[in-house]
């Protein structure tokens, strides 16, 4: 899963945020804690389970634990300051310092022509995508036209599990989201005249 940060904006903005995602973390921690305390640590972990659906969840390849009326009201508790703690990473996250995409069942680098491992090889160097290479894959991502998976491509992805999104025109605008938020970060780094850097 490439993620991509630029870090002079990203430490201010984590800096700005510190102490509201502070807060939202040890009040989910006090939750979960609690948890153990008034169910038990199986029905606490049931609930924690029962936050996150997985794939294999979805599917049915696991088996999901029945829970209390008090347990489903604490799952939805847990939902609730889960989403609250998102909230604040993603005021954190914003396009133009942190960008993270996992590449299955296509990647937006696809959609252009390339591949993660292509800008690998060529544009990273220790951990860092380097300005002229920020500045040349900016060029391309802004010069070739995206090139959608076909209808059918989208649903066969659907079915065999690959993809959150059932229909073809979610698939889509899910590819031009993170199209515009790659070019975003590129593009702030290319005015800021500086490196990224490059995880997986």
């Amino acid at each position: 899963m490439p993620t991509l940060t630029l870090l002079s904006v990203y430490n201010a903005r984590k800096g700005m945020y510190a102490a509201q995602l502070a807060r939202a973390r040890v009040e989910m921690e006090r939750f979960k804690e609690d948890l153990v305390v008034r169910f038990g640590k199986e029905t606490a972990d049931a609930v924690k389970m029962q936050v996150k659906w997985t794939e294999d969840m979805i599917f049915g390849r696991v088996e999901v634990p029945r829970l209390t009326q008090e347990g489903y009201a604490a799952v939805e508790t847990l939902k609730t300051l889960d989403e609250k703690r998102t909230a604040v990473v993603r005021k954190v996250r914003t396009p133009n310092c942190w960008f993270r995409e996992s590449i299955e069942p296509i990647s937006v680098l696809e959609t252009v022509g390339l591949s993660w491992k292509e800008v690998e090889e060529k544009y990273v160097e220790d951990g860092r995508l380097s300005l002229p290479g920020v500045l040349r894959l900016l060029s391309v991502l802004r010069t070739t036209p995206q090139v959608m998976p076909s209808d059918a491509q989208a649903y066969e992805w659907a079915a065999a599990g690959l993809s959150p999104c059932h229909l073809p025109h979610e698939w889509r605008r899910v590819l031009r989201n993170r199209l515009r938020r790659l070019v975003v970060l590129l593009r702030t780094a290319a005015e800021l005249e500086e490196d990224v850097r490059y995880g997986r």
